[in-house]
């Protein structure tokens, strides 16, 4: 009696967590990036228009230990690339936590930063990535 006891708990506790899994794969990384930012803080500094496009550095906040994947600039819908400066080749990937300074950074295409939009993307652990919205313009 005691053995079915525990294997009907057992089981109902599978049921459960089963049951969940899909809620927390769905939620899990929405709540993370509106709760638990990446970086924070974003201002665009010494904007210049140049030819084909803007140059400009960028200052922020990382507040999370986390892997940097990628950064994702937008006009409207459209996705357009970014070059980081010419030595981000030999620095390190991912910055360590606290107040950053990067660039020159040069987005082709645009005439400024106003109106459009930024996310970076984090591997923070093996679940999902997370998207932080890194800059509103």
């Amino acid at each position: 009696m005691f053995e079915l006891v525990v294997l009907t708990r057992a089981s109902a506790l599978l049921a459960i967590c089963m049951a969940l899994t899909p809620g927390v794969f769905s939620l899990g990384p929405y709540l993370e990036s509106r709760y638990f930012p990446v970086v924070r803080d974003t201002r665009i500094m010494n904007e210049e228009t140049v030819p084909g496009g803007v140059s400009f550095f960028v200052q922020f906040r990382k507040v999370r230990q986390c892997k940097f994947e990628g950064l994702a600039w937008y006009v409207g819908d459209v996705r357009v690339p970014v070059d980081f400066e010419p030595t981000a080749e030999t620095m390190p990937r991912s910055r360590p936590m606290g107040g950053q300074y990067a660039g020159p950074w040069y987005v082709p295409g645009l005439p400024g930063t106003r109106g459009t939009h930024a996310y970076a993307y984090h591997r923070c652990h093996p679940l999902w990535e997370t998207i932080t919205r890194f800059y509103e313009g």
